[in-house]
Order: structure tokens, then sequence, then C-alpha cells
């Protein structure tokens, strides 16, 4: 009975259908396999604006697909079919739009939208060159910079006292944007720790676990960003404050 349901020409119109909008989505995921990393890659945008315009502009062509797929089934599949038909045909249509869902999902999973280490060492290396370099524009003397400075900043001279501009310019300036995200990177394991361990003992339990993920993300934004430590331990007790108030009391 099932192989007599599964031959109406009511399903082999919507498996042929489905079949189609199926191959496209498969062209599409194929596309973004080739191309989303060099995409990614030739973005200098620290922000990544053009490459998230180019995975938009694909996720929604995958939502295109699923939407054309769910709305003929519901306006023109369903309804004409039979009970028995209907069984059929609603496992045709299930498994066709996870399988196209797991393509839209998974399509950018391989890609590497930033190099945080990378950046972080092209921005340092900057940074290193702008200070090596810098001189009085009174007396041309070398000034010595002892503290970093991510922002302009006031730099008396010890030889004539002249105030001078340091400013190490716009790409310098992007490492406060970066703090965070490079420090949670490099904290990974430890986060990766804390979520199991929160799974099997709930938040209460994994409440150390946390902390020593907490701790260690704020002491890489140190390594990463020197001079706010202050502001980072205002962060720290932000975090795990409301881990208590909104996670632990909660539960």
């Amino acid at each position: 009975t099932t192989d007599l349901i599964s031959d109406t020409p009511l399903t082999q119109r919507l498996q042929t259908f489905l079949d189609k909008l199926h191959a496209r989505a498969e062209e599409m995921h194929a596309e973004v396999q080739v191309s989303a990393q060099s995409v990614a890659d030739a973005d200098t945008d620290p922000f990544k604006r053009s490459f998230l315009q180019f995975k938009s502009g694909m996720i929604a062509q995958f939502n295109a697909i699923l939407q054309k797929g769910s709305g003929v089934y519901q306006k023109e599949v369903a309804p004409k079919a039979s009970p028995m038909e209907l069984m059929a045909l609603s496992q045709l249509f299930n498994d066709w739009h996870i399988s196209v869902l797991n393509m839209m999902t998974s399509a950018f999973d391989h890609v590497v939208e930033r190099d945080l280490e990378r950046e972080y060492t092209e921005i340092m290396e900057e940074y290193q060159r702008y200070k090596d370099h810098f001189h009085c524009k009174q007396c041309g003397g070398k000034l010595e910079i002892q503290t970093f400075y991510f922002t302009a900043a006031y730099i008396a001279c010890p030889y004539c006292r002249t105030q001078n501009t340091f400013d190490p310019g716009t790409k310098v300036r992007m490492v406060e944007h970066l703090a965070r995200p490079l420090a949670e990177l490099r904290c990974r394991g430890l986060y990766q720790t804390y979520k199991q361990e929160r799974k099997l003992l709930g938040a209460k339990g994994a409440e150390e676990s946390y902390r020593a993920y907490v701790l260690a993300l704020i002491g890489e934004m140190d390594n990463i960003l020197p001079g706010l430590e202050t502001q980072h331990q205002n962060f720290c007790n932000r975090l795990l404050d409301d881990y208590q108030r909104f996670e632990v009391f909660d539960n």
C-alpha cells in the first residue's frame, strides 16, 4: 500500500518539484564552499561588511527555496491529498525540508570570517613601527612611549617640553573592539569546560568553572589591551554579578 501511495501522480509531482529545488540548494551550497572563504579573505573591512552582505544574500536565497517549497506543499499539494497520501507526502516534504535546512545552516561552517590573532599581530606591528619613529615635532628628540596608547594622547618632550600628539592611527584604535572576541577565542577551552559542567551540574554547580573562565578572559583582555585594567575589572565584576543574579538565583 505504501508503494502505491508513493507512486500516485500527486506524490510524483511533489517529488519532481522538490528535487529541482533541492538541486538548486546543492548548487548554492557548493558555491559557498568554493567562494565564501575567498570573499571573507578579500574583505579588509574590520567589520567584514562585504562578506556579511554576501552571507546574508546566500542565506536569503536558501530561505526563499524553503519558503517556495513550503508554500507549494501547504497550498497546492496537501489540500488535494487523501488521508493515506498525506502521510507519504508529509514524510517526503519533511525529509526535503530538513535536508535543505541543514545545507543552509552548515554552509558557512568552514569559513573563518576573521583571523583575530593575525589582525592583532598586524595592529601591534603597526603600533610598534609608529612608536619607534615618534620624535618631537619641535626639537626632533626621540620620544619614548612607555604606556600603550590606542587613541590619541599628548606626550611632553623631555628635552624641550613641547606637547606632541601621539596618534597611532585608525587601525590601532580597532584593538579596543578586538580585545573581547580575541580573549574569548583564547579562552574557548575553559568556556567549553564550563558549558560541559553546567550541562551536568546546573548553573550553581558550574559557578566555579564559570568564574575560572571569566578571570582568564579578563586576564587575556588585560594582555591584549593594557592600560584598561580598571575597566576590565569592572566588566569582570558585572559578568560575575549577572551570573549570580540571573543564572544561579533563577535556578
